[in-house]
């Protein structure tokens, strides 16, 4: 069962900090210690050495921990940042807790991917049921990044992979997926297999994370630049990163003014696609505002819209 809690993330980082410093204090002072007592042999006079220094260390460390764990919990669950005091409602008392709970669930859902009625011979409908059924559990508890971070490690990006495909609907199992690879890469709690996986995964799955649950700026521009960059492959629409991209302007912006050729590539198949119309005009409109983002990304972002305009209105001439 969670708790309520009440952080202010600016003053629990510089207390971090200042942990972090006494750490550092106890582990330059104990070797010398540690040597001054081999040193006097017998004629120390204490009794524990430097036991009770290594456990203000541990205390140190496990407190950072736990108060890390609490900022960055919070910070996914409140949706508007604002400085001052943070509340929630945790889903959990601890993260030893949520990372219990997370190995349940992902061992459900690996039980429910091996059952026949998930198989090839399975309909989608059957194979998303029992899947869905198994991440029951999940469901509002993947703001906790690290019952994310472990739900995904126990998973395993082969699974991952074969449960955001498509192979199970989407709509349900693989939104709670896309949600807790959000939560924990914005935390910085994936590994680097999980960077691997976006730099190859199939683009149905790339899309699907993008559009499914809101990824962090940096994680969106990666998957973009990674799809844009491929050859032209069925399982993605421009439609779809037009989307992401409506719903993170800033985003935009950088992959407008910092990567130029992928963004035309984006530019140029919207504008064959009836359907990116409306959401490209408001992506755009959002991305190129005056005072939006930073101003020199605003200008150059600007150049790579007019130039790709300019582009398509010769290939209309043509």
């Amino acid at each position: 069962m969670g708790e309520f809690v009440g952080i202010d993330p600016r003053w629990a980082q510089e207390l971090i900090r200042r942990m972090e410093a006494g750490k550092g204090v106890l582990g330059r002072t104990r070797p010398g210690l540690d040597a001054a007592i081999a040193e006097a042999g017998q004629d120390w006079a204490g009794h524990r050495g430097t036991t009770a220094m290594r456990r203000a260390w541990e205390f140190y460390h496990e407190s950072q921990q736990d108060l890390k764990w609490r900022v960055d919990t919070l910070e996914q669950l409140v949706p508007v940042r604002e400085r001052g005091m943070l509340t929630g409602t945790f889903p959990f008392g601890s993260e030893t807790e949520a990372v219990l709970a997370a190995e349940r669930t992902a061992r459900a859902v690996l039980q429910a991917l091996d059952r026949p009625e998930t198989g090839a011979e399975a309909s989608g409908e059957e194979a998303g049921g029992v899947v869905d059924r198994a991440l029951a559990g999940a469901e509002g508890r993947t703001g906790d990044p690290a019952y994310a971070a472990a739900l995904l490690a126990a998973i395993g990006p082969d699974a991952f992979t074969r449960l955001l495909s498509g192979h199970a609907a989407p709509d349900s199992d693989g939104r709670v997926l896309a949600e807790a690879f959000a939560s924990a890469e914005r935390t910085g709690r994936l590994g680097d297999e999980w960077y691997e996986l976006v730099d190859s995964a199939p683009p149905g799955v790339l899309t699907n994370l993008v559009t499914l649950a809101g990824q962090s700026g940096a994680m969106l521009n990666r998957v973009a630049t990674g799809l844009l960059g491929r050859p032209p492959a069925p399982g993605w629409s421009p439609r779809a990163l037009v989307r992401a991209y409506e719903g993170d302007p800033l985003a935009f912006q950088q992959l407008l003014a910092e990567h130029q050729d992928e963004a035309r590539v984006l530019l140029d198949a919207a504008a064959g696609d009836p359907g990116c119309a409306e959401p490209l005009a408001s992506a755009v409109h959002e991305a190129l505002k005056p005072g939006a983002g930073v101003d020199g990304l605003r200008e150059r972002a600007w150049r790579t819209v007019v130039r790709g305009l300019g582009a398509a209105l010769e290939i209309e001439d043509r």
